[in-house]
């Protein structure tokens, strides 16, 4: 530890003061104090053990006694270090590492309940927030730390700005510690807000210290919109609770502090709940708390801020609320109740309790009993919980600036608290019984500093420890001013040094050795010296006098004489010069005249000197001077008589002594006069005050009292601002009309004085606004126009002149900018709800409230979407789209974007719509750092990052080289039919295609492609003229709208022969002649066709380029629209919105899938008089059926009876499973049994083949028991990502043509699916009336002109019963379709008619583009009448595809978009070239960028749908981790060690065996319809879930099929989550028998009434019948079987079932 130690402090305040002083004053011991050399300090702990302290500051620590003497001390920092890298850190891979300060964030001792303290924990800000233990002793020594820390080891946060706070719990003797921190936007993301922490490595889990792996956490959705800010978690019975504030996500999006509770021993945080704080309605956001005691009862003492507007950012006004532990205990417990057995819901059925966190759970309606039985939550129950009933608390103390830090103690049953403030001081307040409390005294410990809020009791609850974090110095005597409260203070740091006068320290005084001169007060001696009296006290400055002064008790001498060298100072300490020492002649002091102001009181210093001491004595005189501030008659006069003040009439008439005026004084003063008033208008109602300046207005108040009037009306005068003689300010009164006049003032009645100016009283009125409606968040600049607005004003003023003029919407203050006769501009605040509110006025009393227009606060701006995200610098690109969602058409005043970086830019936004508007990037110098871009509507500010998850970037200006690079200004020569190629950089960081017009000469030249380093565009194919004087055209580019190059001429080459020359020809011979021109000839046609070939390879190449960058954009379109329908639908998802088939519903196609008249939906049909002779038979038989050793030969017998098929056997295993549904734990214990039997068969084979199929009753029981213990898993987890995927295929299949005969659709996954021809269509709206009751309301549809008449049915209907289930709708073929035109114009349409158009053996079915059904053409939807021509449709396919029945027999094949198995016709109607034909015959393969786009378009939704069923963010389902945990027990009994046998055998238990299902078949669990092309698509994703569970690797090649082909990147990262998944259920704790016990005891109550038992019995029986002989046989053989009479008692069912005759 260095020896100069004199940065921060550490103070410990004597402590009982702080109730009353109950022992004499001279036993007080003094303050401790301590400074320590070091950085900001950030926390403090106290060992309760050993009374010594702990303190964590910026790289270092510190070890204290008791008495504040240090023990040890360690460095923690600086390290090299980045939040953007993970550690351990290498400058080579990390170059933005820089050498970083490491923040103290948690400081705790490691100590089990009962024993002594282990170690320190020490966590900090560098290295991602890693912990490490320390000992306590030395704590320089490192005992456990990390070198290559893992993600889970990243504890507290890695910015000293973002808290964290933690706690140290022991469950079953192991220490954890939980944490809550804050989130930070760089280093690692998904840290939970808290997560409970091992402080010790576990072997057996491979886990380390301080790691979250295989422990609870707080899962959220969106870790940033769950910024929590903690202040203080605590251990209070057996609960951990958290105190924290944050966005109130579920509610009016307010700031809110809350309280979260978890039981100390729930590793799962199943028992999760929070309730928010309510301090006083206005304080919200939490400062600091504290557990402590009132009235003997625990308390939670939380210090609310109140908070700026709807941000997090807290104001200097705070509270102190106390909370009951008991209340908020029953808050909590209260918000679980309802969640549990309620929904959430109390008696009136308004929510109360929910699901936070945008978890996928819901609240439950358990048994009643429920949370007494699972006090502490379970897997089955919802979590985490939330309650929206806030705990309310009257603040019992209010303080400005904001309380920082709070503890409290109990002395004799009293409650007191100790409350630091912002401004480093500590308040003392007795806390009363009724809850208010009062301060009774204040401490200053650091004026400079914020209390730090680790404030801590000693052991004794005698001291108190206080932590600062700046300087400041041990002793501050300075602040003492006289001896008195020097000495009173009993600081032992100060004393009084009587020569200079002040409270010093001891080596701060001069002659602090001499006798006298330094009074301490702990001394023997600390009396301070007083005067009792001087006279005379008032003197006049220009005569001198003698002064006597009486010093009691303190010098022998009482009388003194002043040197010359005596001095009068204004300072508040004695001077340091001009010392006047005593004569020691028995003459009194005297004062010579000084040149003093006066009136002034001025302390002098007389410094005496007596044979014992020497003594600083501080005397009082006045100095008055008349003249000085006494202009005119009435202030002189005003002077107090013993002044001798008089108004002298002289040559220049002055306020002098009265012994000075030699020419007479003036009894009476003139008149009044008045120099200005102002304001010179007011309001008839009054209200306003008025200045009047002047003279002689009187010599006092009473004077003017009544005599004031303005314009014949009484002016009240105010005697607070009454000026004697000079000014008056009254109160205007009201008057009855308008009327003007001057202003009056009157002095006690006689004298009086009239104004020049005049006054008027005027009538303001209002008369509209602009605009009329803004943002709730206010700042809308709005303009009130009226007349008379100046009304109580000067002139036309801006806002830091305006007075008495207010304007108010509804109750919400507008801050008035500016103000004119005829108009007010002010800006509106913020309000808490939308609504229509008037405009207020306020002039003086007068108030004008404009009824006529209301203005109205409309939701703030929500921007969706903002594109592009880049632009370059020094150039401002105009089309930066935003996609807002808003309902607030042109609200705004003057919306902008604006960027921050040394300078602020703006740049106005244009064509501003509800749902959008266009801005331009604003244009930045090069190479400007960036700090911020956001768009600015009125008081909505939108950060760009928070819309788009990234920053908006800007990059290097771009650049085109000339297309002569060689040779600038020599025409390029270009052969018509080809491309223009230019080169460049830079062109695509923040541009795109549509950005670039090309201009050669006067035409354009289009732009075809556009890469980063080249530009190709497509001259005409004629030359065009040049724009100027020269022959040749210059090819220019723009680049945005200001960037512009000129890259040279351009001249076509239409010479495509070059003559023979002249010369050469007459020169050869006659054969040698013909010979060259030959070779020639030869030469140019193989130039000509390269040059061709060439030119055909670069127009293909920017065909390709073209198509791949068409795919690209209208991949994103489609992503967008999608999401957008997505986001409607998304307001339907999470309650009736989904229509989740019922239970039993759900079981029957699970359980039967495709049969029809399932046992589920039967009912027993016997005759009455043998029905109850057979149930009790069936009775019977499922008692045999509960005996496991019947069950498994039953089962083991049936599967060898060669008769007995696979159906057999899948629907045997149904049946068991309908018979024992209510005993799910004896059926889950049988099929482990016959599972058993299985493993051992196959392994004796091939193990890697068990399960693979479904060959066995028990491979179908497995299927049946996954079904029944993941309905609640589908239902809150999986089903939401699952249907809206269902959605998303459906409107993307709805979108593109569908092919009604063969199934085919241009928008699919699968290549066999896919509608190859181009066909042309276009959208078509129809406005279907629907009928609501006795009224017809028209609904908007959006078709396609290709559908057929059934398809528009179908999309209709989606449209018109849009979320409800498909069975509750009416069916297509039900309806007929009718075109309505006017009146009278009905005609009903059809697939099929007499106007179908037959072609050959050809039929064509309609559509709407055959019967030219137009835009916005209205039809309606009309019950079916039996059609005279007798067209009748059926559905094939599984009722998918519609045909016409008929047609066939007439020797006509029936066609739609494309004739099956033919060529593909081009229609006559495309007026397409030629070359465009060839092309699409030559490459049909082309269509498959189709799948791509629709691929990417649902790569999202596919997502979703994966991680859902593979996330192990939340425990996944108890049934899938016991299912694996007993296949992990097979392997290992069998002696199997093949981790790829396992990885099988539960990829076909689970994946295969359920979630392949359920992919394909969504109809099993929602009530739609699953169409031919969207059952395609389905099984090319559950094609692709099943090679992400398989083992080997995934290689693709040109025969590979498409499918694979096209998630061949996501495959890779798939597998990834069916491995983790794997693993961590593998890794996770086991022993979760019990808990799958009561599992299916619950699912075994809540479900076995919707099984129909009696019919599965008597099905069951009939394979009994079947195989009677075999099985009795079977049952004889068992010797355990005859004990148990078991054939016997299948003898006895048989007779009561069938009346069977038996050997009984």
């Amino acid at each position: 530890m260095p020896a100069a130690a004199s940065l921060l402090l550490l103070l410990a305040i004597l402590w009982w003061p702080l109730v009353l002083p109950l022992v004499p004053s001279h036993l007080q011991s003094p303050p401790t104090f301590i400074t320590l050399n070091g950085s900001r300090l950030n926390h403090l702990l106290l060992d309760t053990h050993s009374g010594h302290v702990y303190v964590g500051a910026v790289n270092v620590l510190y070890h204290l006694s008791p008495d504040l003497q240090v023990l040890s001390w360690g460095k923690t920092g600086p390290k090299l270090d980045s939040p953007d890298c993970l550690p351990p850190i290498d400058p080579t891979d990390c170059t933005q590492a820089e050498t970083t300060d490491n923040t103290n964030k948690l400081l705790l001792l490691e100590e089990i309940k009962g024993g002594d303290p282990l170690s320190l924990i020490v966590c900090g800000t560098v290295l991602q927030g890693i912990c490490e233990k320390r000992s306590l002793e030395n704590v320089s020594q490192v005992l456990y730390k990390t070198d290559n820390p893992v993600d889970t080891q990243y504890v507290a946060a890695n910015n000293p700005r973002v808290s964290t706070v933690g706690v140290v719990v022991e469950q079953k003797g192991v220490l954890l510690m939980l944490v809550g921190r804050g989130y930070t936007s760089k280093g690692p993301g998904g840290i939970p807000p808290i997560t409970m922490r091992r402080l010790t490595p576990v072997a057996r889990h491979s886990a380390p210290a301080f790691s979250h792996e295989e422990l609870g956490k707080l899962v959220v959705g969106s870790y940033s919109e769950y910024n929590n800010h903690f202040v203080k978690a605590f251990h209070h019975n057996n609960y951990v609770y958290f105190v924290f504030s944050r966005r109130d996500v579920w509610g009016k999006r307010e700031y809110r502090t809350y309280v979260s509770r978890l039981c100390a021993g729930d590793p799962n945080f199943y028992s999760y709940v929070e309730v928010p704080l309510c301090c006083g309605g206005r304080y919200n956001l939490a400062q600091v708390a504290v557990l402590g005691y009132h009235r003997e009862q625990p308390a939670l003492f939380v210090a609310m801020a109140m908070g700026q507007a709807s941000t997090p950012t807290p104001t200097d006004r705070t509270a102190l609320c106390v909370y009951k532990v008991e209340e908020l205990d029953k808050a909590l417990h209260g918000a679980q109740l309802l969640c549990y057995t309620q929904e959430g819901k109390d008696a009136n059925n308004k929510e109360k309790a929910y699901i936070e966190y945008e978890v996928s759970s819901s609240c439950l309606k358990l048994p009643q009993d429920s949370l007494n039985e699972y006090p502490c939550g379970g897997e089955h129950t919802p979590s985490p919980i939330a309650s929206a009933i806030a705990l309310e608390a009257t603040p019992a103390f209010t303080w400005t600036p904001p309380i920082t830090a709070v503890t409290t103690a109990t002395e004799v049953g009293h409650t007191i608290v100790l409350l630091g403030d912002k401004n480093g001081r500590l308040h003392k307040v007795f806390l009363h019984a009724n809850g208010t409390g009062t301060k009774y005294d204040t401490v200053e410990v650091d004026a400079e500093s914020p209390i730090n809020a680790d404030l801590l009791l000693d052991s004794t609850k005698q001291n108190v420890y206080v932590l600062t974090e700046r300087k400041l110095h041990v002793a501050q005597c300075e602040k003492h001013l006289d001896c008195h409260s020097c000495l009173s203070n009993r600081d032992p740091y100060c004393g009084w040094c009587s020569l200079e006068g002040r409270c010093t320290r001891k080596m701060d005084c001069a002659r602090h050795a001499q006798l006298h001169h330094w009074i301490w007060s702990y001394g023997r001696e600390r009396q301070c010296v007083s005067i009792e009296s001087l006279h005379p006290s008032i003197q006049s400055r220009e005569e001198q006098t003698q002064v006597q002064t009486l010093i009691p008790d303190h010098c022998p001498h009482s009388n003194f004489i002043w040197s010359h060298d005596e001095l009068c100072t204004h300072d508040k300490s004695c001077p340091r010069q001009h010392v006047i020492y005593n004569s020691r002649v028995s003459v009194c002091p005297l004062i010579s005249p000084r040149a003093l102001p006066s009136p002034d009181l001025t302390v002098l210093y007389l410094l005496v000197v007596s044979s014992l001491r020497l003594i600083c004595v501080c005397v009082t005189v006045q100095l008055y001077d008349c003249s000085v501030g006494q202009s005119d008659c009435s202030q002189c006069r005003a002077v107090a008589g013993n002044y001798g003040c008089v108004w002298c009439a002289d040559e220049t008439p002055g306020c002098v002594y009265n012994q000075s005026c030699t020419s007479g004084t003036m009894d009476t003063c003139p008149p009044p006069l008045i120099t200005e008033v102002e304001p010179l208008t007011g309001p008839l109602e009054g209200g306003i005050l008025l200045t009047i300046q002047g003279s002689n207005l009187g010599q006092s108040f009473q004077d003017i009292q009544a005599g004031v009037t303005v314009a014949g009306v009484t002016c009240r005068p105010l005697p607070e601002a009454y000026r004697i003689s000079t000014s008056i300010v009254c109160e205007l009164q009201a008057s009855a009309n308008a009327t003007a006049g001057p202003v009056v003032i009157t002095i006690r009645g006689s004298e009086k004085g009239e104004s020049q100016q005049m006054f008027s009283y005027q009538n303001p009125q209002l008369s509209r606004i602009v605009p009329e409606k803004g943002p709730l968040a206010g700042g809308t600049m709005l303009t009130v126009h009226g007349s008379q607005l100046l009304t109580g004003q000067r002139t036309e003023q801006s806002s830091d002149q305006i007075a008495g003029l207010q304007a108010f919407l509804g109750s919400k203050p507008c801050r008035i900018n500016e103000v004119s006769d005829t108009r007010l501009i002010c800006r509106t605040s913020h309000s808490n709800q939308t609504g229509r509110v008037p405009v207020k006025v306020v002039f003086g009393k007068a108030e004008r409230i404009l009824d006529s227009v209301l203005f109205s606060y409309m939701e703030d701006a929500v921007i969706t979407d903002a594109t592009p995200t880049e632009s370059f610098y020094g150039y401002v690109r105009s089309r930066l789209i935003i996609h807002a969602k808003m309902k607030i058409q042109s609200s705004f005043n003057y919306p902008q974007v604006c960027i921050c970086f040394f300078l602020q830019i703006q740049e106005l936004c244009t064509n501003v719509t509800s749902e959008r508007m266009i801005c331009k990037s604003p244009k930045v110098e090069p190479k400007s750092r960036i700090v911020r871009v956001w768009f600015e509507m009125d008081n909505v500010h939108i950060d760009f990052h928070t819309i788009k998850n990234k920053p908006f970037t800007y990059h290097p200006n771009p650049d085109l080289f000339q297309l002569n690079s060689e040779s600038r200004g020599t025409p390029i020569r270009f052969k018509p039919g080809g491309v223009l190629a230019v080169e460049g950089k830079g062109l695509t960081l923040a541009m795109n295609r549509d950005e670039v017009v090309a201009q050669l000469g006067d035409k354009e030249c289009v732009v075809k492609t556009l890469d980063n380093t080249h530009l190709y565009c497509e001259p005409p194919e004629e030359q065009p003229l040049a724009l100027d004087d020269s022959d040749l055209p210059r090819l220019k580019v723009s680049l945005y709208p200001v960037l512009a190059f000129d890259l040279g001429p351009v001249q076509y080459d239409n010479d495509l022969h070059s003559p023979v020359p002249l010369a050469a020809q007459i020169g050869l011979a006659a054969g040698a002649a013909v010979v060259v021109l030959i070779v020639l000839v030869i030469i140019l046609m193989y130039r000509r066709k390269s040059k061709q070939a060439l030119r055909d390879y670069k127009k293909v190449l920017v065909q390709l380029e073209t198509l791949e960058i068409n795919v690209g954009d209208q991949c994103r379109k489609e992503f967008t629209d999608l999401m957008t329908e997505m986001m409607d639908l998304s307001s339907d998802v999470g309650g009736p919105g989904i229509p989740f088939l019922d239970y039993r519903t759900y079981a029957e196609r699970v359980f039967f899938p495709g049969q029809k008249g399932a046992p589920l939906s039967q009912n027993l049909d016997l005759p009455d008089s043998r029905r109850q002779t057979v149930e009790q038979g069936l009775g019977q038989l499922n008692n045999l059926l509960n005996n496991r050793l019947f069950l498994i030969r039953f089962i083991h017998t049936l599967e060898v009876q060669q008769s007995f098929s696979q159906r057999d056997r899948g629907y045997v295993a149904s049946l068991l499973t309908m018979a024992l549904h209510d005993k799910l734990e004896y059926f889950t214990d049988v099929m482990k049994t016959l599972l058993g039997d299985l493993v051992q068969q196959y392994v004796a084979k091939n193990p890697k083949l068990m399960l693979r199929r479904t060959e066995t009753v028990v491979e179908k029981m497995l299927t049946n028991w996954m079904s029944i213990c993941l309905y609640s898993f589908l239902k809150e987890v999986a089903g939401e990502p699952l249907y809206k995927l269902y959605r998303a295929i459906k409107y993307q299949v709805d979108k593109g043509p569908v092919d009604a005969v063969t199934g085919k659709a241009k928008r699919t996954l699968n290549d066999s699916h896919l509608l190859r021809e181009d066909i042309e269509y276009c959208s078509v709206t129809l406005t279907v009336l629907v009928k609501s009751g006795v009224e017809v309301q028209p609904c908007p549809v959006k078709v396609l002109d290709t559908d057929t008449i059934t398809q528009v049915k179908d999309k209709i209907l989606d449209q018109i019963y849009k979320g409800a289930a498909f069975s509750q709708r009416p069916a297509a073929d039900s309806l007929d379709l009718e075109w309505r035109s006017g009146q009278a114009g009905h005609l009903t349409l059809s697939d099929d008619d007499v106007t179908a158009i037959i072609q050959g053996r050809w039929k064509r079915i309609n559509t709407l583009q055959h019967y030219k059904v137009p835009d916005g053409a209205t039809v309606a939807l009309i019950p079916r009448s039996q059609s005279p021509l007798g067209v009748n449709q059926f559905y094939q396919t599984g009722e998918k595809t519609p045909m016409l029945e008929g047609e066939e027999e007439e020797g006509l094949r029936l066609w739609h978009l494309v004739k099956p198995s033919e060529d593909p016709e081009i229609p006559k109607h495309r007026k397409s070239s030629m070359r465009e034909r060839e092309r699409a015959k030559a490459i049909p393969e082309i269509y498959l960028t189709r799948l791509l786009s629709m691929k990417g378009t649902l790569q999202k939704f596919v997502d979703d749908v994966f991680v859902a069923i593979l996330s192990t963010k939340r425990p996944p389902p108890i049934a899938v981790r016991f299912f694996f945990d007993f296949l992990d027990d097979m392997a290992e009994k069998h002696g199997i060690d093949d981790p790829e046998t396992v990885h099988i055998w539960k990829t076909n238990s689970l994946p295969l065996r359920f979630w392949v299902n359920i992919l394909k078949n969504p109809q099993f669990v929602f009530d739609v319809q699953v169409t031919d092309s969207v059952d395609a698509v389905l099984s090319v994703i559950a094609q692709t879930f099943i090679d992400s569970c398989t083992t080997s690797e995934h290689k693709v090649g040109r025969d590979s099929p498409v499918n694979k082909l096209l998630y061949a990147r996501e495959i890779p990262r798939y597998k990834q989550l069916v491995e983790r998944y794997y693993s961590d259920i593998h890794n996770a704790v086991s022993g979760c028998y019990q808990e799958m016990n009561s599992t299916l005891t619950e699912l075994s109550g809540s479900f076995a009434s919707e099984m129909n038992s009696l019919v599965a019995l008597h099905e069951l029986y009939k394979y009994i019948n079947k195989y009677y002989d075999q099985i009795i046989m079977s049952l004889e053989e068992d010797t355990a079987g005859q004990k148990m009479q078991l054939a016997y008692r299948l003898q006895q069912v048989a007779a009561l079932v069938e009346n069977k005759v038996t050997d009984l």
